[in-house]
């Protein structure tokens, strides 16, 4: 019975220690764990989005045109590229209302590369995120296309938002494309907010020049636009 008893003893010591060195290690793990990338851009075949979009468009000597329809992007195919990773296809749709059919509008194309999310609209690509994400971080929204500099910052991360169709979206960051509110003789006021695990999820622009004569500016828009998309669905088919 007591060589039995010191047995017992010794294997009980021995699950001990097994148990606390488990234990130990694990606790270890979580704290030394690097948390999951956030995807504020995802790309994968078959993803689609649908937005309500309503613009205004104002010219010299015709009074605002306003518009409004709803656009849906579905990536439709992917393609590898001779630089490493895959190029998604995407076809753009329109329509009027809900009840109407959707019709073809364009492809636009986009890939993740070198650190950035870019977006081809017809020849011109567009920088629309950096990675990492992060606070204050800015970067060149044209440095993939021939256009003139264009500073892009992350101005905002948030836990999430509600978007003005009354739809709320978790993990937000807030990309101010450009902000020049306060000039006499044109506006340029551009931001775009993305959602982890779904991408964009709305977009405002203010872009515009006053109506001046004589070194006076009245205030009064001459020309420019005035954009809003707002994300009403999204899913995979």
């Amino acid at each position: 019975m007591k060589c039995w008893n010191k047995g017992m003893r010794l294997q009980l010591f021995v699950f001990r220690f097994l148990s606390f060195l488990i234990l130990f290690v694990s606790g270890c793990d979580d704290r030394n764990a690097v948390a999951p990338e956030k995807d504020y851009f995802p790309l994968r075949s078959g993803l689609y989005w649908e937005y309500d979009v309503e613009e205004i468009i104002y010219t010299p000597f015709n009074p605002p045109a306003s518009l409004s329809y709803q656009l849906r992007i579905i990536v439709a195919d992917s393609v590898g590229s001779s630089e490493g990773g895959y190029i998604y296809v995407w076809h753009c749709f329109r329509r009027t209302s809900d009840a109407a059919a959707w019709q073809f509008s364009e492809t636009w194309s986009a890939r993740k590369y070198a650190g950035y999310a870019l977006v081809a609209e017809g020849n011109t690509t567009y920088a629309r995120l950096a990675f990492p994400v992060y606070v204050n971080r800015t970067w060149d929204g044209n440095l993939f296309n021939s256009l003139g500099a264009d500073n892009y910052r992350i101005a905002a991360k948030s836990a999430g938002m509600v978007s003005p169709l009354g739809l709320s979206f978790n993990e937000v960051v807030e990309v101010e494309q450009e902000n020049v509110s306060n000039n006499l003789t044109y506006r340029d006021v551009r931001k775009e907010w993305y959602s982890n695990g779904i991408g964009l999820v709305r977009k405002e622009s203010e872009v515009w020049t006053y109506r001046c004569s004589g070194g006076t500016c009245t205030g009064e828009i001459e020309s420019g636009y005035a954009l809003r998309i707002n994300l009403k669905d999204y899913g995979r088919e």
